[in-house]
């Protein structure tokens, strides 16, 4: 239970009294609870005294905390009716001197009689911040108390340990700055934990426990000058918020100085005058830089500011607390151990999912640069066809032109009415050529338009065979190779003229590509189909070249001894097909010809 609140006490500006002596006190008893801030005296360079009347209906065993372990000197006196008074002593003094138990807190043990009351003076000094929350436990209590705390702190320095232990090994791999500050602010916090909670000077450096309070000043500077950069460069503040930055940078700076001041002035000056003003400063820009990277959308800001605001807060209900303001409770008690776990715990999160989110946009931005990459290289392939293509275009077009000149020419020479059929033919030819060309070209331009649309209707395609089979027979005639048409009398529903286009193609590159034999145009019924099929013995095309040969502009191997042609045929072939909804079918046997087939549907199939 609470003893602040029965608590009277004077502030013993002479430092001479004692009550053991008789004589009254040179001050004015006065009851805590009435005091603005309770049992917080701030930095007080004078001795205070506390007196309590304590009395109990049974004899039992009591246990007098002062849960503030920073206090350098604290003496008891106990005064019984009929007895001497009992004097006991606590606090960093009689730690350091050897004088009493290694003990976290200031404790007095207390054995009450059965109705019998006990005057018990505490006198305090110290040259830190003077907080005195009394406290006064059972025995059983108390043990239990401390049982937790120590359970709490081991735990506490176990995580801590393990997390910087983990980001000190991602800070040397990944070399990033805000993982060389998280260690230096968490090792700084974990140097407060040590001193505030009695651990480090109990425990660890009781031979100088006097110089607790210096250390605790050392340690909040070091904290705070490494929140700062953690901050700054943990949010990026120099590129989403450049004064923000400046301004945490300045205050580290300050921070920095301030550690200088500890060698010069005493540490109750510093910390009263110099660190209490700037550690708000620091949790006020703390909170700002915190709600601007959230509100900025800084990978890991959540976890940053849920951290901080998890500390502020349990630094804030620990104040009160001292302060008597809230009752006390466990959880007040150990708040900003279990706060500072937490928020280290955050942060790293926060690392962590700042390194991952970091991570995924570069993993983006290389498939982003990649997919550009691969336009470029597209764009620049697709220049490079162009331009095979044009330079085709132009020598193929030169070659029937040509032809006509010489034609004309030739006739021109002979000044004869009878016109030279030699010279008509070798006309015809390049006539041919030239249209076939033009023809090729304007059905690209109007598929890489997008614009056409067929009608689809029913039709004969004997007629289709008809005009074909006249249209190649000379030219088949002229190469020496059998021409065949086989007839067929069966309605198609297609575009009369992107199917003739079709056939004419495959026709025309089977006589191309065939040196000797020939070329058949067939016409069979298959599943609701009308098969036709364009077979030549021609060389045949390779089975790696098949899957390839109706892209635009490609002349496969057997191109290689022929000047003309732009690779357009089998592309507009495809082309057209996937507007018709015509399946288109290859097979080719290399050495030996080739068979492109198209399955057409039937008006009415069989």
């Amino acid at each position: 239970m609470s003893l602040s609140e029965e608590l009277e006490y004077f502030v013993d500006e002479t430092g001479q009294w004692q009550p053991e002596s008789g004589e009254p006190a040179p001050g004015e008893w006065r009851k805590l609870r009435d005091r603005a801030g309770k049992g917080n005296f701030g930095f007080l360079k004078h001795p205070v005294w506390f007196r309590v009347v304590l009395r109990s209906p049974t004899a039992s065993e009591w246990v007098w905390t002062v849960s503030t372990p920073q206090l350098e000197w604290l003496s008891w006196v106990q005064q019984r009716a009929g007895r001497s008074p009992e004097r006991s002593e606590a606090g960093l003094g009689p730690l350091q001197e050897g004088r009493g138990p290694k003990q976290r807190l200031p404790l007095l043990q207390l054995s009450l009689e059965a109705n019998e009351p006990v005057t018990v003076h505490m006198r305090v000094q110290s040259s830190g911040l003077m907080q005195v929350p009394v406290d006064l436990w059972e025995p059983s209590a108390w043990q239990e108390r401390e049982r937790r705390s120590h359970a709490l702190l081991g735990a506490y320095f176990g995580l801590l340990v393990a997390l910087l232990a983990y980001n000190g090994f991602l800070a040397i791999r990944l070399r990033d700055q805000a993982y060389g500050f998280y260690i230096c602010f968490g090792l700084g916090l974990g140097a407060f934990q040590l001193t505030s909670t009695g651990f480090g000077p109990s425990f660890l450096w009781s031979s100088q426990a006097l110089s607790t309070n210096t250390i605790l000043g050392v340690t909040v500077t070091v904290f705070g000058a490494f929140t700062m950069l953690f901050t700054d460069s943990f949010l990026r503040l120099s590129r989403n918020s450049p004064g923000l930055h400046r301004l945490l940078r300045v205050t580290a700076l300050v921070w920095c100085l301030v550690l200088l001041l500890h060698l010069w002035l005493p540490a109750s000056t510093v910390m009263n005058w110099v660190s209490l003003p700037l550690a708000l400063l620091t949790s006020t820009l703390i909170m700002i830089a915190g709600v601007k990277g959230y509100l900025n959308k800084t990978p890991g800001a959540s976890y940053f500011l849920l951290g901080w605001t998890g500390l502020v807060v349990a630094a804030l209900l620990r104040t009160l607390l001292r302060m008597g303001l809230l009752p006390p409770h466990p959880l007040l008690y150990d708040g900003m151990l279990i706060a500072s776990a937490i928020e280290m715990v955050l942060l790293s999160l926060a690392l962590a999912d700042r390194i991952m989110t970091e991570r995924r946009a570069r993993a983006e931005s290389d498939v982003q640069r990649a997919r550009e990459q691969v336009a470029r290289e597209e764009a620049q392939r697709a220049l490079q066809e162009k331009t095979r293509f044009m330079a085709a275009v132009t020598h193929d077009l030169q070659q029937p032109i040509y032809a006509l000149s010489l034609a004309t020419e030739s006739m021109a020479l002979r000044r004869s009415d009878v016109v030279s059929t030699e010279a008509l033919n070798q006309m015809q030819s390049a006539v041919f050529a030239a249209d076939e060309l033009l023809s090729s070209l304007a059905m690209q331009v109007r598929l890489d338009r997008d614009d056409l649309r067929p009608d689809m209707e029913a039709f004969s395609v004997q007629d289709m065979l008809e005009r074909i089979d006249a249209l190649f027979a000379t030219r088949a005639q002229k190469h020496g190779l059998r021409w065949r048409v086989l007839p067929s009398l069966c309605e198609v529903r297609s575009n009369p003229l992107l199917l003739e286009r079709m056939v004419c193609n495959l026709v025309s590159n089977a006589m191309r590509y065939t040196p000797e034999g020939g070329v058949l145009l067939s016409c069979r019924v298959r599943s609701g189909h009308l098969l036709i099929q364009v077979w030549d013995t021609g060389p045949g095309i390779p089975v790696h070249e098949q899957s390839t040969i109706f892209e635009a502009h490609y002349r496969g191997s057997a191109a290689q001894s022929h000047d003309r042609g732009l690779g357009l045929g089998l592309s507009i072939v495809s082309r057209c097909a996937a507007l018709l909804d015509v399946r288109v079918g290859l097979k080719s046997v290399p050495g030996r010809g080739s068979c492109f087939a198209l399955w057409v549907p039937l008006v009415t199939p069989p």
